[in-house]
């Protein structure tokens, strides 16, 4: 295993916007602490795909499932305050981490039906719910949680784990604006505006004809919450969803996409996260609006990896690479000197070791509230 994973070089998905020294880098962190500049820092996840054991009456996950997701917790417990290394610029990770997003697939088991299904449902959820806690306070996580559901929570989004997100955003930190159903969601951090929109976005509640899964009217919940929300400010916008944007048009249908493009496209969107992805590092690629590339300009999709979908499979182990992101906005005086900064953090032997791995940044347009 030492040996294959010495041979391993992860692959970096797109050289940073622009190049600063890492003195630079602890200058700015230095400056990050002034009351002049605010620091905006958190984390973006996807995929924990919690997995019982296939048993009607499961008293604990899969094992390669449950080393996979303990370690990821205790990997995000050690991240505040730690060390960057200078191949990411140097400097320390903020100990004042605001959030982890969670872009969906919470547990494994919830697009199956019948047998030992309901059951290790059940029990995935629950060991869910009590690891990642809610608001920092309630579970292993030590900072607010904000997830979204995925395919595996439910394709049509009818689940009780979708009866238990709408219940959770009820006392969720920080929420500004709740859907007319209940189920996505948006906050603000500092002049940032986050929306959580669940498995993609699309029109109306129910999935469309010869298509996969139910938008549960996230369109017109963007729509309405970019509006009232963000407006004319200029103010940056965050949106997270579980389908990434290049998804097969059986599962996000290309209307949808569409109309989800043009809504956005006024508005200064300096994010995009999405989960549903597996195996490969943590990526950044650019939409606009008819691709998803390295190579082109537009809006930037940042995609986390997945954080523990791992499992023994006809005897063997699978899924033993994750991913996991950090984002951190200086958010300075006015409104052109603002900076974002990505980076990503990134295992191959399932969260036994893990490295920083890329550096995204660029300048953004934060004006002050």
């Amino acid at each position: 295993m030492n040996r294959l994973l010495n041979q391993f070089l992860f692959v970096g998905a797109l050289l940073p916007a622009c190049l600063i020294t890492a003195r630079d880098h602890r200058a700015e962190a230095e400056e990050a602490t002034t009351s002049d500049t605010q620091s905006i820092a958190f984390l973006v996840c996807g995929d924990p795909q919690y997995l019982a054991e296939h048993t009607g009456k499961p008293t604990k996950l899969d094992p390669l499932s449950e080393q996979a997701n303990q370690r990821f917790i205790e990997r995000v417990n050690a991240i505040p305050g730690s060390n960057l290394p200078e191949s990411v610029g140097g400097g320390t990770v903020s100990k004042k981490i605001l959030g982890l997003i969670n872009t969906g697939d919470l547990i494994d088991s919830l697009d199956k039906n019948g047998g030992d299904y309901p059951a290790m449902q059940r029990f995935e959820w629950k060991r869910f719910a009590s690891d990642y806690g809610l608001n920092g306070t309630d579970g292993r996580i030590p900072f607010p949680v904000y997830e979204i559901h995925g395919n595996h929570d439910g394709p049509q989004g009818d689940t009780f784990i979708i009866k238990n997100i709408i219940e959770r955003n009820k006392h969720r930190v920080g929420v500004v604006n709740l859907s007319q159903n209940g189920l996505h969601y948006s906050w603000d951090w500092g002049p940032l505006h986050l929306i959580n929109v669940g498995i993609f976005v699309g029109e109306g509640e129910k999935r469309r004809e010869d298509h996969h899964y139910a938008p549960r009217a996230s369109l017109e919940f963007l729509r309405k919450d970019l509006s009232q929300n963000v407006g004319d400010s200029g103010r940056p916008v965050a949106i997270s969803h579980h389908l990434h944007l290049d998804a097969p048009e059986y599962d996000w249908p290309a209307e949808d996409l569409n109309l989800y493009y043009e809504t956005i496209k006024p508005y200064n969107v300096v994010a995009i996260f999405n989960g549903h992805t597996h195996g490969s590092p943590p990526k950044l690629r650019r939409w606009d609006g008819k691709r998803v590339r390295f190579d082109i300009s537009g809006i930037d999709n940042y995609d986390p990896d997945d954080a523990g979908a791992s499992k023994i499979h006809k005897g063997e182990p699978v899924g033993l690479s994750h991913g996991l992101l950090y984002v951190e906005i200086l958010d300075r005086p006015g409104r052109d000197n603002d900076q974002m900064r990505v980076r990503s953090y990134a295992t191959r032997d399932n969260w036994e070791t893990a490295r920083w791995d890329q550096l995204w940044e660029k300048k953004i347009q934060a004006p002050d509230l």
